[in-house]
């Protein structure tokens, strides 16, 4: 292979050359999330000759996205993030082949998703997405580049890198959603995350060349606004390990339950998308009906539900329960559940629970 000429400064490098060019031409990288960190990554790892990009993401360009995604223009506002992304790279860089899912990751992908890819890139905003993707990573053996924004600080970190340490060997107890701020609530500037994305796509480029210097086992901290930065270290916690492998933690992912799992009734959101036409009515005040289908689905849903307790869809068989619960993956309403068993099976439980 020559020397390509849109490449040939970074071929210049001994670390890159010739080689390592073919060999970032010839990577598979999955990039879950196309947002403040996301957008810059995409276009650097495109930039750089990353053969192959896959991108995920559920979610449609709003005008506040577009002062930190800046692949994003004012006549995009509306249209799916990934559609976009995929049309700009696919023009601007025509060595780099895009496939996209515009879908929430979630447990019933990620296997899919995940073990056709070299190296896989967390640039979410969620803390359960943030597990169910190391969980996924160390079950196929994929190195997980992972970065962080709160406010002005970034964190940056490579998990499950040759046998080195993931998230769950740094904090093995997944926090609760109200102890991770979202960067919707604590803030973003736009500097922050698009440098941050600079330092994630380097991890990146290293992990595909073995590199040296991949910050496996290190925390790298970066304090933005006072130019200070600081690293932890943390190394491989084996029970974090084996309980991912033996499934253990695969609970945390579950997205379809029988009423045999269920702790007690009264824990849940309950909503029937059964027709009023159907029987058997069952006769429960916490029970709140919204066939599925229905004008304005995911508002009514919002505003019947109480955000502290998880939703469970039911319907006459399971099936129309399944549909909805992925509706709600794929529009960001992760906290659902749709219940399997029949009507007549769910109507037993709730009598005898509720005598």
């Amino acid at each position: 292979m020559k020397k390509n000429s849109r490449y040939l400064r970074q071929q210049t490098l001994e670390q890159i050359g010739v080689e390592g060019q073919k060999q970032l031409l010839e990577s598979r990288v999955l990039v879950i999330g196309v947002g403040g960190l996301g957008c810059p990554l995409l276009q650097i790892l495109a930039s750089t000759g990353v053969g192959h990009l896959t991108v995920v993401d559920f979610d449609r360009i709003a005008t506040h996205n577009l002062a930190r995604q800046m692949l994003f223009r004012n006549e995009d506002v509306g249209r799916y993030k990934t559609e976009v992304v995929a049309e700009y790279l696919k023009a601007y860089f025509p060595d780099c082949k895009v496939a996209y899912h515009t879908a929430l990751f979630h447990e019933n992908n990620a296997a899919e998703l995940i073990r056709n890819h070299d190296v896989v890139v967390d640039a979410t905003d969620d803390i359960n997405t943030r597990y169910l993707i190391n969980d996924f990573c160390v079950l196929h053996n994929k190195p997980l580049v992972f970065a962080a924004l709160y406010k002005f600080e970034g964190q940056l970190t490579v998990f499950n890198y040759k046998g080195g340490p993931t998230l769950r060997c740094l904090y093995p107890k997944k926090p609760q959603y109200k102890e991770i701020p979202t960067c919707q609530q604590s803030g973003m500037l736009s500097t922050v995350s698009s440098s941050l994305a600079q330092f994630q796509a380097t991890e990146v480029i290293k992990v595909l060349l073995g590199l040296p210097g991949v910050l496996s086992g290190t925390l790298w901290y970066y304090d933005f606004l006072n130019h200070r930065q600081r690293s932890i270290e943390f190394k491989v916690n084996s029970a974090q390990f084996e309980n991912v492998k033996n499934k253990k933690a695969k609970a945390e992912h579950k997205i379809h339950i029988s009423i045999e799992e269920l702790v007690s009734y009264e824990g849940y959101n309950w909503i029937d998308l059964r027709s009023e036409e159907e029987i058997p009515l069952l006769p429960f005040e916490f029970i709140f009906r919204l066939p599925v289908g229905s004008d304005n689905f995911l508002e009514k849903l919002e505003d019947q539900c109480e955000s502290a307790k998880p939703i469970l869809f039911f319907c006459q068989s399971g099936s129309r329960a399944k549909k909805a619960q992925e509706l709600c993956l794929n529009s960001g309403l992760q906290n659902s559940f749709a219940l399997l068993n029949s009507i007549e099976d769910i109507s037993t439980y709730l009598s005898t629970q509720c005598q």
